[in-house]
């Protein structure tokens, strides 16, 4: 079962306001955001997982074309971990990145600059 709350920004206080999408999954997954970002040339990916799972994590361009493949349906322990990138061998601009693990599917943007 969930717990939720909602939290009611005022001007005058120091709440954060928080909103379901920045919210812990149920299930311990995340993708975390690169950093650094923007990055050169290489960057730090780091996700989480709550139970030993098989990932996937893709690179891909703008256009929707697999870039870079840095896991491919390899087994990881629960905890967090940490994967590098290094896109020396990339054009500068925008690239997403995909992660896939047991059921949850998330996508990320990061920004190269050469």
């Amino acid at each position: 079962l969930l717990s939720s709350r909602v939290l009611v920004y005022s001007p005058n206080s120091d709440i954060e306001i928080a909103n379901e999408s920045e919210m812990e999954n149920p299930f311990g997954y995340r993708l975390s955001q690169n950093y650094p970002n923007p990055f050169n040339p290489s960057t730090n990916i780091e996700f989480k997982l709550g139970m030993s799972n098989k990932v996937t994590l893709k690179i891909f361009d703008v256009l929707g074309r697999v870039v870079a493949i840095l896991l491919n349906e390899e087994l990881f322990s629960s905890g967090v971990h940490t994967i590098n990138f290094d896109a020396s061998g990339l054009a500068s601009g925008v690239y997403l990145f995909r992660m896939e693990a047991g059921g949850f599917i998330q996508t990320r943007k990061m920004l190269l600059m050469k």
